[in-house]
């Protein structure tokens, strides 16, 4: 009778994930959230009065990133699902005010446009990852859970 212990270790283990792979995409996730965010304050003087308000929200969307990151880092399941739903949220947030910000300011439409839609496909591919990834889910499970 073939039990889980007999099988070939590549396929038990890609069936249950790796913590090492969870563990680097977390951080390139974060890298990579981190990277957007940063580019994204340097197009803020172009909202002139609304600059300070740009950096606000900015700030604001990294301290959230941050804080979920970490919480999935030590194996809360519920803020993959959260961060995810705070990224699609974003960028439907972007795709309302875009044409807005194109009307008001027409200096974005060159480098701040490809900015704002480099920022706004970040986003998508990092929920994405973060709701498909086997690793990703592996690592956040707890750890009573039978992980480890």
């Amino acid at each position: 009778m073939a039990t889980p212990l007999t099988n070939s270790p590549k396929s038990w283990q890609r069936q249950r994930g790796n913590r090492l792979a969870g563990r680097v995409w977390i951080i390139l996730i974060f890298l990579a959230l981190a990277l957007m965010n940063g580019a994204a304050s340097l197009i803020a003087p172009f909202f002139g009065s609304y600059a300070p308000l740009c950096r606000g929200a900015l700030f604001i969307a990294f301290f959230w990133d941050t804080l979920l990151v970490c919480a999935i880092w030590m194996r809360h399941s519920w803020a993959r699902f959260t961060l995810a739903i705070f990224l699609f949220s974003f960028d439907a947030a972007l795709l309302v005010f875009i044409p807005e910000l194109l009307v008001r300011h027409p200096a974005l439409k060159g480098e701040g446009l490809q900015v704002i839609g480099l920022l706004a496909a970040t986003n998508v591919l990092a929920a994405t990852f973060l709701l498909s990834s086997i690793d990703i889910r592996w690592i956040s499970r707890p750890a009573d859970a039978g992980n480890e």
